[in-house]
């Protein structure tokens, strides 16, 4: 049996029209089709999608938070070319809108990241590695723990 394989990531919003003029109007998506309750959009990696809270709730039963919630459930995560890429998104985005929590910053895990809030509660991470890239992979010398 063959793993599946993750096509989209779809989020779920209370407000699907401030959700679709953010990723348009603010990241840059293209619109690759819109129904009435959903919105999913073209680009490079997995499809992101948007559905109505409401609209899923009551076409499928699935209980789909309608009210406010506190804090964030769910990151996205964009890797960027290199540190320095990072910056420029930040200062691209900005010019756009787009609140940051705070500006770009090293992490312990080895890479320059920034985060923002998006419209459906979520919250993104742009990063990128620095030299010696993604930490925490087994070698021969340090497997992974069992």
């Amino acid at each position: 049996m063959s793993r599946p394989t993750i096509t989209d990531v779809c989020l779920v919003t209370r407000d699907l029209d401030t959700a679709v003029q953010f990723y348009m109007d603010k990241l840059g998506f293209e619109l690759d089709s819109r129904m009435p309750g959903f919105a999913d959009f073209t680009g490079p990696g997995v499809v992101l999608a948007l559905w109505d809270a409401q609209l899923i709730r009551d076409t499928t039963g699935v209980p789909a938070q309608v009210t406010e919630p506190e804090g964030h459930g769910v990151m996205i995560a964009c890797e960027l070319d290199s540190p320095a890429h990072i910056d420029e998104m930040y200062e691209r985005l900005t010019a756009r809108g787009v609140e940051f929590y705070r500006p770009p910053a090293d992490y312990p895990w080895n890479a320059r990241c920034v985060y923002f809030a998006g419209p459906c509660g979520e919250f993104w991470e742009f990063f990128a590695w620095y030299e010696g890239g993604k930490p925490g992979r087994p070698t021969p010398d340090a497997p992974l723990p069992a």
